[in-house]
């Protein structure tokens, strides 16, 4: 279970550093299209949240701590939901979130941080812009602000679609196993500085489970972005790597 938002008084500068404001102004307001933007908005921190994390879980909560009248004009404040996250990490998820936007604004570049979930969310910030409702979409915070443009869209398309297979090997330390939608572990990779989520079939189940927090050599079908990072990988092979205060010894 998790646990409460934990009060801290951690802030840079002012509580405007955990807060992240998205305003939508237009002639009409659609409830459903309103629903779309709050869950890709949610969807999308939650993921940078996870990428951040050197276990691939969410550490941070949002919630709502203003509302305007007139257009639409939501403030999300974050709150740390487990003791051992470190305590700037809002303001590393708010950063990550506002240097994506401002890469794939203009560029077909997959932004540090971004995922496939959180590119497909931001995309719908883009294709729900219409005249008729939801002119203008945008983001801000205390010191940042932008407007979401229609070919945000179109650079994200590109990013997605932009990967390749082969296959390879990946080392690092592992980190988390689940067993929901499949049976997968997430590896933490030094190379990569990230979580690689990988798949494995039944009969490496155990050994998966027995070397939970333990460097592994895995080798498979990797995927990954063209000229960027490691998607997945369907695993073959599991091989435990020594710890490296194991791997020498001294000699007297």
């Amino acid at each position: 279970m998790e646990s409460n938002p934990i009060k801290t008084d951690n802030t840079t500068d002012n509580d405007s550093a955990t807060k992240l404001t998205i305003n939508i102004n237009g002639p009409y307001f659609p409830l459903k299209k309103f629903q779309q933007i709050l869950d890709s908005f949610s969807t999308v921190l939650s993921e940078i949240d996870k990428e951040i994390s050197e276990t691939g879980n969410v550490g941070v909560e949002w919630s709502i701590s203003e509302v305007r009248q007139g257009s639409i004009y939501l403030t999300a404040e974050a709150s740390i939901i487990k003791e051992d996250v470190e305590l700037d990490r809002p303001q590393e998820i708010i950063k990550a979130f506002q240097s994506g936007l401002e890469v794939i604004k203009d560029h077909p570049i997959r932004p540090k941080y971004f995922n496939d979930i959180s590119l497909k969310k931001a995309k719908i910030f883009s294709e729900l812009i219409d005249p008729n409702d939801f002119a203008e979409i945008g983001f801000s915070t205390k010191i940042w602000r932008f407007n979401v443009t229609t070919n945000i869209a179109v650079n994200i398309d590109e990013i997605i679609k932009t990967f390749h297979q082969y296959y390879g090997a990946i080392e690092g330390k592992l980190v988390s196993i689940s067993i929901r939608k499949g049976q997968r572990i997430g590896i933490r990779s030094m190379v990569e500085n990230k979580t690689i989520t990988c798949f494995f079939p039944d009969e490496l189940f155990e050994t998966a489970r027995n070397a939970l927090g333990k460097r592994l050599y895995v080798f498979g079908l990797i995927r990954q972005h063209l000229h960027g990072e490691k998607i997945n990988i369907q695993v073959q092979e599991i091989k435990l790597l020594p710890e490296p205060s194991d791997s020498f010894s001294v000699a007297i």
